[in-house]
């Protein structure tokens, strides 16, 4: 039963660390994608000054709510929890949305393309067509 224990107190500290940096890893990546994307677009410098405006206003979200995005995570509530999620997917969007605006349509197309719209690839990232995992298969 000792053993049991321990091994369970380990396998929280291991989440406990290991969840937070691929949260941050995948957020990272996002941030390149979307980097990358609008460098292929020939931005004018207005353009540039604008998105980079509308990025901003997204990093000082994720910045004063971090606290709150982390306590959630270890919250027992799921729906604290996915309320969280909810807030953060609905500002993001505010930024993807704000980016749109400032784009050409020739730009738009270009973006849409590499950067489909939030849920675009089925529910929960799951690509379209794809079943969703314990689904039965008639």
């Amino acid at each position: 039963m000792k053993r049991s224990v321990l091994k369970s107190a380990l396998l929280i500290v291991v989440f406990c660390v290991a969840v937070p940096m691929f949260v941050a890893a995948g957020e990272k990546a996002a941030d390149a994608k979307l980097d990358e994307v609008l460098g292929k677009l020939n931005l004018t410098e207005e353009q540039k000054t604008k998105i980079e405006a509308c990025e901003a206003k997204f990093r000082e979200y994720k910045q004063a709510n971090q606290e709150k995005r982390k306590a959630a995570r270890g919250e027992t509530d799921s729906q604290k929890r996915r309320e969280a999620v909810k807030n953060m997917r609905e500002k993001h969007q505010e930024m993807m949305d704000g980016i749109r605006t400032v784009l050409t349509d020739e730009q738009k197309k270009k973006f849409e393309e590499a950067m489909p719209a939030q849920g675009a690839r089925g529910d929960r990232g799951r690509k379209p067509g794809s079943k969703p995992s314990g689904a039965v298969v008639q």
